[in-house]
């Protein structure tokens, strides 16, 4: 049979995610369990900004207005983000707070051509983030201060011995007395240059607003971040699985028709499995039985399918009887069974329902396939592995490919773990509906009335 491959659709995804539900329930919960413990190992942190001026420093008595009114901001920067101003605000702290810890929580901004300097400062305390933000801010104008003093200090120690030398020979109007006066003014100018080096136009306060993601948004991220994992998890789930799973997935791997039962009570599945094979159509002149043969691969024994089979040929009034290999000794198998005498006795039956138990060795079946049976049903649940499916259709490839048949079981009906048969009461002949009983074909599942046709 020709089959056309459907791309995936969104219900078949659904389905898929639907079976796979508990590989993608724990991908997505192991994803919000994850993005709450980088919360609780990040937290949520405050950022709290002191914002100051940079004022001119004139250090250089000999140079011009112009330069002495340039600041090279960049430069600036640098300074109140160095480790020294960071040991400075630490120290002045009296917390246990290291320079390496502020340098690493600070962040500085510098307009370029303003004269504008602006020290961030990320804490998870809030208070603490202010506290330090403005520690920085002073101790960078502390720094700047004491660096110009030295520098200063530097010239007026050189002014006071240029003004103690002119002193002692400057008379009133001489040229002396107009270089000390100058010397003077020079001395005063430079000895108020630490005065001034900028002031806080900003001061950080404790009510800063959060820099990072609180607890809301990790869980947004993570259950976002969970569903799109827990679908990529049961995707990856299905196809790295070697269970049957599905009619579906059955019939895509072995390219046969798919029979489907809803359990192993489908009493009306059970009818199109018989439709399919034929059974109690014998010729009436036929010397023997459709023998079938009857496997199970997964957690269903056989003998329930025999069972459910026994109860509607016993409704449609066939004559047949049901056996089990398990009865017959290996070594009377090997020895040509059944006999003469053994097929004489099942000459007047319709169909002969023959059970495989699970025990019974592969060789053995190929050859009563070969020898004895007239079709097989290979009953398959969601926990068979798909490699036993393929060595189970080998084994009976003897037998012609329509005569044999392939389904799969759904297991729902359990009590207490474990499943118990019992046949469905539909009611009298002329009150039962059928059920929704399906073939699968390939990757595509045939209803039975396209089936019928």
């Amino acid at each position: 049979m020709q089959e056309t491959k459907q791309p995936v659709t969104l219900g078949d995804l659904g389905k898929l995610v639907k079976r796979r539900w508990k590989a993608g329930c724990i991908a997505l919960l192991v994803t919000i369990i994850a993005a709450v413990g980088i919360w609780a190992m990040v937290g949520t942190k405050y950022a709290a900004t002191a914002v100051l001026t940079v004022s001119p420093m004139t250090t250089n008595p000999f140079s011009t207005a112009a330069v002495n009114q340039q600041i090279n901001i960049a430069t600036e920067r640098a300074i109140l983000g160095s480790g020294e101003v960071a040991r400075m605000a630490a120290a002045s702290l009296g917390e246990n707070v290291s320079a390496a810890t502020l340098v690493q929580n600070t962040s500085i901004e510098a307009p370029q051509g303003s004269q504008v300097l602006s020290v961030t400062v990320v804490d998870r305390d809030p208070e603490r983030a202010a506290r330090h933000a403005n520690a920085l801010a002073t101790a960078y104008l502390a720094f700047r201060a004491k660096g110009a003093a030295d520098v200063a200090n530097t010239y007026i120690e050189a002014i006071d011995k240029r003004i103690a030398e002119l002193d002692t020979k400057a008379t009133k109007g001489s040229v002396s007395s107009v270089v000390l006066t100058d010397l003077v003014n020079q001395r005063n100018d430079l000895s108020l240059v630490a005065e001034n080096p900028g002031r806080v136009i900003g001061v950080a306060d404790g009510s800063a607003t959060p820099s990072t993601p609180g607890l809301p948004v990790y869980l947004a991220a993570g259950l976002f971040g969970g569903l799109i994992t827990g679908l990529v998890t049961a995707v990856s789930r299905d196809r790295l699985s070697r269970k049957t799973g599905t009619a579906e997935r059955l019939a895509a791997h072995t390219g046969r028709r798919v029979l489907r039962m809803e359990d192993t009570q489908d009493t009306e599945g059970v009818r199109w499995i018989i439709r399919f094979l034929r059974i109690g159509s014998r010729p009436l002149h036929s010397e023997e039985p459709t023998i079938i043969g009857i496997l199970g691969l997964g957690e269903i024994a056989e003998d329930r399918f025999r069972a459910v089979l026994a109860h509607v040929l016993a409704e449609q009034e066939v004559n047949f009887r049901s056996e089990s290999l398990a009865a017959v000794a290996p070594g009377v198998v090997d020895r040509g069974w059944p006999t003469p005498v053994q097929r004489s006795a099942w000459s007047n039956l319709n169909a002969l329902l023959l059970g495989f138990p699970s025990g019974i060795e592969d060789a053995r079946i190929a050859v009563l396939c070969d020898r004895v049976l007239s079709s097989a049903i290979v009953f398959v649940d969601d926990s068979a592995d798909l490699a036993s499916v393929d060595r189970r259709l080998a084994v009976v490839d003897g037998l012609p490919p329509e005569s044999v048949c392939l389904v799969f079981v759904n297991k729902r009906h359990r009590r207490g773990g474990t499943e118990e048969w019992a046949p469905k009461n539909r009611g009298p002949a002329e009150d039962r509906e059928p059920a929704a009983a399906t073939m699968a074909v390939g990757n595509a599942i045939t209803t039975k009335e396209e089936y019928s046709k």
